[in-house]
């Protein structure tokens, strides 16, 4: 029943899905559900819980039991002066349980702790990586579609002109070359329509590879509008990179490694340290002779009378073990000093990041506000070049040079916009910021 409720409510999801356009945060949302990756960090932060489950119960007796049954042929027995054959049947149960251990289970039920919290770290790692994707390729699927909507413009415009052309063609007052090219630049403009849809397919099915969507066909995202009025965020270079220090994942699990080292080490220390293990034994048993002359007692009155009962202490310390419990010590302090590495590592990466992060931010907006000056400049251009067309001043071509020349300029300015959006996305996920639009 259960199975058929998930499977109902996965249906019902999907549906849901298909026939909404998805927000950035149903994307991200989906892929922390749904992300094969992150299922595979889930499942090892099953196991993690699992060895501190394990771990907490290190400290119980263990209890065993035991039957044996033996069918013995000796060369000789002093009763009957030959050989003879005898069946023995024992059975029992066994206990014991760790006395003193050099602190070895409490030190393993914390580094089990660590590791399942270092496990949960590693998947939230994993969902940050797959949240910047995420925004990737979503701001390239508006991207695109804005570059769909100037090209639609600009054949607009073209279509117009070209009809324009062949009224004045059809009277006479212009060649036929010239109607050519104004047919030639509807063409090139349908072109470009064409390709700037099938790049918002192709970034729409990115996106859906990325969720791991069963279908991309019916996938489609909510069309946010972005204005060109933006304004750059100012950042504390010093602040953010506080705050990555902190919040950063890769570097909280690069921390949590070097406690489990730790751990490890005095684990291991502990094997060079005395045990002592209490042990319990309850136990019967029976014999049967097959040679006359040996008698025996019946296997009840047997089972009854031959009850044992065994309680003892034992005490085991490591003489000589080929140096294996101080190569394991110097083996754990080398992996400590591997996760103090890391955690350095870890640390320059941020850094290298955020300080990247830092520049492009500010790069790419001075790159945006660079072209939407171009834009501005084109525009002015175009106007003077539409007006001068309209007075007969300048012929078609030059006229659609123009154009296209503003159509440049503002597909370049739409690319440094994204860029710059992305870039901000980018320093926002490193100062502790969701990811949204």
């Amino acid at each position: 029943m259960k199975k058929i409720i998930l499977s109902i409510a996965l249906l019902s999801s999907s549906f849901l899905f298909a026939q909404n356009n998805w927000t950035i945060e149903q994307c991200i949302e989906y892929a922390a559900k749904n992300n094969l990756t992150i299922q595979n960090n889930q499942l090892n932060e099953k196991l993690a819980g699992q060895n501190l489950e394990q771990a907490n119960n290190n400290w119980l007796p263990t209890v065993t039991g035991y039957l044996d049954n033996n069918f013995t042929i000796g060369s000789y027995h002093p009763v009957i002066d030959k050989g003879y054959y005898q069946f023995s049947n024992a059975f029992g149960v066994q206990s014991q349980v760790n006395l003193y251990s050099g602190g070895i289970i409490k030190k393993q039920k914390e580094k089990a702790a660590i590791d399942l919290e270092a496990a949960s770290i590693q998947t939230l790692t994993t969902l940050n990586d797959i949240s910047l994707q995420v925004a990737n390729y979503y701001l390239a699927v508006l991207l695109n579609r804005e570059l769909k909507t100037v090209a639609e413009g600009n054949l607009d415009i073209s279509r117009q002109l070209q009809k324009q052309a062949k009224i004045k063609f059809d009277v006479g007052k212009i060649a036929k070359a010239e109607l050519v090219q104004a047919e030639a630049e509807v063409a090139a403009n349908v072109r470009s329509v064409t390709d700037a849809q099938i790049e918002i397919d192709r970034a729409l099915f990115n996106l859906a590879m990325l969720l791991q969507l069963q279908d991309y066909r019916d996938f489609n995202v909510e069309n946010v509008t972005l204005p060109n009025s933006i304004q750059n965020e100012l950042y504390n270079l010093e602040e953010v990179l506080q705050t990555a220090y902190e919040s950063q994942p890769a570097v909280k699990l690069a921390e949590k490694n070097i406690e489990s080292a730790k751990k490890a080490t005095e684990i291991s220390e502990t094997y060079l340290k005395p045990r002592v293990t209490g042990n319990y034994s309850l136990g019967t048993n029976y014999m049967d002779y097959f040679n006359k002359g040996l008698n025996q007692q019946a296997w009840l009155s047997q089972w009854r009378e031959n009850v044992v009962n065994v309680i003892g202490v034992g005490v085991s310390f490591p003489i000589w073990n080929q140096y294996s419990n101080r190569i394991n010590i110097q083996k754990s302090l080398i992996n400590e000093d591997i996760a103090q590495n890391t955690l350095q590592r870890e640390k320059q990466t941020v850094l290298q990041n955020v300080q990247s992060a830092y520049f492009e931010v500010n790069s790419s907006f001075a790159s945006f506000e660079s072209a939407r000056e171009a834009v501005r400049y084109a525009e002015i251009s175009f106007d003077f070049a539409d007006k001068s067309y309209k007075a007969g001043v300048i012929n078609l071509y030059d006229f659609n040079r123009s154009r296209n020349d503003l159509m440049v300029a503002k597909s370049q300015m739409l690319q440094a916009k994204y860029n710059y959006i992305f870039k901000q996305k980018v320093l926002d996920f490193y100062a502790g910021k969701p990811i949204t639009l």
